[in-house]
C-alpha cells in the first residue's frame, strides 16, 4: 500500500528514471494528463552551500557546457533605431549596428544609411568567459555574475537627421565604433545576469527561467569602477572616410556609448533568454501535438525545424513553451506487485517545477514542485467518493529543519500528495488484494494449525490451501513525522499510515470449493521511513507491527471453535504473509544520475520538514543530500563485512541472535521489509520481534548492522521444536548510517 505511494512519487520525481519498482511506468507527452493538481506538491532547493558549490570549477563547467561551449558566447547585435539627446539636442534618433548587406561597406547597400531594413545584417559581438559566479537574490532571481572579454569589432552608427551636425560640418553622423574591453586594464568586465525564476501563468504555472536584466552594462561615472562598468578608454570613436560631420571626432559622445552598451546589453539578454528558452523548450508529441494553455486565447503550435522532432511554441508570440521538468505519465500499480494487486488497478499522475519559486539573499533559492494523482479508472471492490482539493502549502522552510551537517540540495514531497496517492489508489482497486497459493506459497492450513486447530476438523487434518481477501471500506491517511534518527532508541517513523476498518475475509478450499471461515475488521497504523544507504539509495523500512493493529472486531466466524478474541489475533500473522511480495514492489530508490552535470549526489537524511504548529507532524516529507565531483567516488561507501549468526533462543513470535555485538541492528524477515534501526538487547543480542514467525515453516531472519556487518540465519519447524539452525554471511544491502 505505502509502496504503492512511495513508488508513484519516486517514479514522478525521477521521470522513471533509475527508480526500483517503475517498471509499470508508462512516459506521457506533456499536457496529457488533465486531472487535478496542487501547486505544494514539493519543492527543490538550492542552499547557500549549494550555491557555493555550483560556483566550484566543476559547476562552472556545467553550466558553461549546456550555455556557451567552449566558454565562448557569439552574439548577433541586430540595427535598431534609439532615442537620445546630444549636444543640447533633446530628441535624436540614431541607428545603432546600421551595417547594411553582407559585405556592404557603403551607404548605397545600406551601412549607415540611418534607416533599418531587412538588408542589414546584426553585427556578431564575442563574449569570451572568463569566470562565472551564482548567487540567489531575493525576492525570486538567481543572479549570474560573467566576468568576460567583449568585442563588437567595428560597428557602425548613423542618425536619421542632419541636425546634430548643424555646428559640425553638416550632414549626417556617421561613426564606427569600436568596443573591446582588453583595450584598457582591467582586460575584462562584468556583466551581471539576473535569472528570474518566473511562474509562466500561461502554460500551467510551470517554471520558465528568463534573463529579467543585465547589471554593469552602463558607462563607469562617479565612484564606478571596471571591471564593475565600462570604462570609456575601452571604446574607440573613429569618423570614416567621406563622412562630413565630425561629432565623432568631438569626444562627446558619453551617451551615444551608453546607448551602444545597451544595445549590446539588449542583443545579450534575447540571445540568453533564447539559448535558456531553448534548453527548456517543451517537445512536440510523437503525433505533433503540444500542451493546452491555461489562459483564455492562448494556443500552441509545433515548430520542426531541420527534420528534427519539433518544440511547442506560443501561437501568437513564437515564444518556447516551458517544458516540464519532472515527469507526466501512468503508472501500473498491479506491476509493483502482481498475483497480488488487480489487474488495472492503474493511476495517472504529472509532477514538475512550478506553481512558486523564491530566493533569498546570501541564503538559496527554492523552486516549488506542481503536480497532482487521479486513478485511470474507479474500482467497482469500492465505494466512489468525492476527495476536495487541499488547500495550497507555503514553500517548506528546509533551512530551519536542515541536518546539522549541513546539506547543498533538498528535494520535499508534501503530505497532501503522499495522502492523494493513497486515496487515488484505493479508488483505482489496487488496494483490494487477494492472496493465494499462486502468490504466497505458505498459505496453507498447516501453517497455521497450531493458532486454528478447530480447522483441522473439516481438513482431515491435511494441510489445505487458503486465501486471504482484502476489502479497503476506507482510503487510508497518512501523516509526516520527523523521521529520528536512532541514537540508541526506537526510530521515530517518517510515515504513519493510518487504514480504518479494513476487513479482511479467510477461505479455506473444502471439498473442492473456497469456504470463508471467518471476516475480521480492524484499523491498521503502519509506521515507515527511509534508510539512506551508499550515496544515492534509500531503503523503505518499517517500524514495529506489535501495536500496529486496533478496534479488532470477527464475524462470519460460525464454522470454527475459536474465540472473536483469538480469531482476532490472526490478523497480524495474515496480513504479513503478503509483506514479502510488497516488499518485492518497493525495494531500494536509486536517485538517477544526470550524466550532463559534473557531479553527483550524496543522500544525507530524510526528514519531516515544515512541522504544524502545535503538532508532532509536518507537512513535507524531505530529502536532504550533498554534491561531490563525478570524478570521485562515493564519499561514504559502506561495504558489507559478512560475519555468522547464531539463533540464541526462539519463542512465539521473537528470535535472539547472537553476532553482531552491541551495535544498533535493522532485521528482515522472509525478504519482507527491513525493520527501522533498533538497539541490541543489554546481552548483545540481536532481539528480531515479527508476527510472520509464530507461522510454522521455514524462516529466514536476515541481520545488518550500522557497521556493515551483514549475516542471516535460517530455521524451520514449529515454535515448540527443536529449531534447524544454519548459519552463514547474509545477502543484505550494506547500510549507511548518518
Amino acid at each position: 500500500m505505502v509502496a504503492t505511494a512511495l513508488t508513484l512519487v519516486a517514479c514522478g520525481a525521477t521521470g522513471g528514471g533509475g527508480c526500483g519498482g517503475c517498471g509499470g511506468f508508462t512516459q506521457y507527452p506533456q499536457g496529457t494528463y488533465a486531472g487535478p493538481k496542487l501547486d505544494s506538491a514539493g519543492a527543490v532547493r538550492l542552499s547557500q552551500q549549494g550555491f557555493s558549490y555550483l560556483n566550484s570549477d566543476a559547476g562552472v563547467r556545467t553550466v558553461l557546457s549546456l550555455l556557451a561551449p567552449g566558454g565562448t558566447l557569439r552574439v548577433p547585435v541586430p540595427c535598431s533605431t534609439q532615442t537620445t539627446s546630444l549636444l543640447g539636442i533633446p530628441v535624436l534618433q540614431l541607428t545603432i549596428a546600421d551595417e547594411g548587406a553582407l559585405f556592404c561597406t557603403s551607404e548605397s547597400c545600406g551601412q549607415m544609411d540611418g534607416r533599418c531594413t531587412s538588408a542589414d545584417v546584426p553585427r556578431e559581438v564575442t563574449i569570451r568567459i572568463d569566470s562565472l559566479r551564482f548567487a540567489p537574490k531575493s525576492p525570486d532571481i538567481v543572479e549570474a555574475v560573467i566576468r568576460a572579454n567583449v568585442q563588437t569589432g567595428q560597428l557602425h552608427i548613423a542618425s536619421t537627421s542632419t541636425s546634430a551636425c548643424f555646428l559640425a560640418g553638416g550632414g549626417r553622423i556617421k561613426c564606427s565604433i569600436d568596443f573591446d574591453t582588453a583595450r584598457a586594464m582591467p582586460p575584462i568586465t562584468d556583466l551581471g545576469l539576473n535569472l528570474k525564476l518566473a511562474i509562466d501563468t500561461k502554460w500551467d504555472r510551470l517554471l520558465s527561467l528568463e534573463v529579467a536584466d543585465i547589471d554593469g552594462t552602463s558607462a563607469c561615472s562617479g565612484g564606478a569602477q571596471p571591471p564593475t562598468c565600462i570604462d570609456d578608454a575601452d571604446l574607440l570613436l573613429t569618423r570614416p572616410a567621406g563622412a562630413s560631420c565630425n561629432v565623432c571626432s568631438l569626444g562627446q559622445l558619453g551617451a551615444v556609448k551608453n546607448l551602444l552598451i545597451g544595445q549590446i546589453a539588449d542583443a545579450l539578454q534575447k540571445q540568453l533568454n533564447e539559448t535558456i528558452g531553448e534548453l527548456n523548450c517543451a517537445p512536440c508529441s510523437p503525433t505533433g501535438t503540444c500542451p493546452r494553455s491555461t489562459a483564455p486565447g492562448t494556443s500552441a503550435m509545433c515548430v520542426v525545424e531541420d527534420g528534427g522532432p519539433g518544440k511547442c511554441v506560443d501561437s501568437a508570440t513564437g515564444a518556447c513553451i516551458p517544458a516540464l521538468l519532472g515527469a507526466e505519465g501512468r503508472l501500473d500499480v498491479s506491476s509493483a506487485a502482481p498475483g497480488l494487486v488487480p489487474p488495472g488497478s492503474e493511476i495517472e499522475f504529472a509532477f514538475g517545477a512550478g506553481g512558486s519559486a523564491s530566493a533569498t539573499t546570501g541564503m538559496g533559492a527554492t523552486i516549488g514542485l506542481r503536480g497532482g494523482v487521479r486513478e485511470v479508472r474507479p474500482a467497482a471492490c469500492v465505494a466512489q467518493r468525492n476527495r476536495p482539493m487541499p488547500m495550497a502549502l507555503p514553500l517548506p522552510d528546509f533551512d530551519r529543519d536542515a541536518p546539522a551537517t549541513g546539506y547543498d540540495v533538498a528535494f520535499s514531497v508534501s503530505q497532501q500528495v503522499l495522502a492523494d496517492t493513497l486515496y487515488r489508489v484505493q479508488q483505482s482497486g489496487a488496494l483490494c488484494l487477494e492472496l493465494g497459493t499462486e502468490t504466497v506459497s505458505l498459505l496453507e492450513s498447516g501453517v497455521l494449525a497450531a493458532l486454528l486447530p478447530s480447522l483441522e476438523l473439516y481438513t482431515e487434518k491435511k494441510s489445505v490451501p487458503l486465501r486471504v481477501v482484502v476489502r479497503p471500506v476506507n482510503p487510508p491517511t497518512v501523516v509526516v513525522g520527523e523521521g529520528t534518527v536512532m541514537n540508541g532508541q526506537p526510530a521515530d517513523p517518517l510515515l504513519l499510515v493510518d487504514w480504518p476498518q479494513v476487513e479482511l475475509d479467510v477461505y479455506a478450499l473444502l471439498e473442492d470449493r473456497y469456504a470463508r471461515l471467518f471476516t475480521v475488521q480492524a484499523d491498521l497504523k503502519l509506521p515507515f521511513s527511509l534508510d539512506v544507504q551508499g550515496c544515492d539509495q534509500l531503503q523503505p523500512v518499517i517500524g514495529s507491527l506489535r501495536n500496529a493493529i486496533t478496534n479488532v472486531t470477527v464475524k462470519n466466524n460460525e464454522l470454527l471453535a475459536e474465540s472473536p478474541e483469538a480469531l482476532g489475533m490472526l490478523v497480524p500473522q495474515l496480513l504479513s504473509l503478503a509483506e514479502p511480495q510488497l516488499a518485492m514492489g518497493l525495494p531500494a530508490f536509486t536517485i538517477p544520475d544526470l550524466p550532463d552535470f559534473a557531479f553527483r549526489i550524496q543522500l544525507v537524511r530524510a526528514r519531516g520538514v515544515g512541522q504544524v504548529s502545535g503538532t508532532s507532524t509536518y507537512n513535507h516529507l524531505g530529502l536532504y543530500a550533498r554534491l561531490y565531483p563525478r570524478t570521485e567516488a562515493c564519499p561514504a561507501p559502506m561495504q558489507p563485512m559478512q560475519t555468522s549468526l547464531t539463533l540464541a533462543s526462539r519463542e512465539a513470535d521473537t528470535v535472539r541472535l547472537v553476532g553482531l555485538g552491541t551495535q544498533p541492528v535493522s532485521f528482515r524477515v522472509d525478504r519482507g521489509f527491513w525493520s527501522m534501526w533498533q538497539p541490541s538487547d543489554e546481552f548483545g543480542q540481536a532481539v528480531v520481534q515479527h508476527p510472520r514467525l509464530r507461522l510454522g515453516g521455514r524462516h529466514v531472519v536476515e541481520v545488518r548492522g550500522q557497521d556493515g556487518r551483514v549475516g542471516e540465519v535460517v530455521f524451520g519447524g514449529d515454535p515448540g521444536r527443536e529449531a534447524e539452525q544454519v548459519s552463514r554471511a547474509g545477502e543484505a544491502a550494506a547500510p549507511t548510517s548518518r
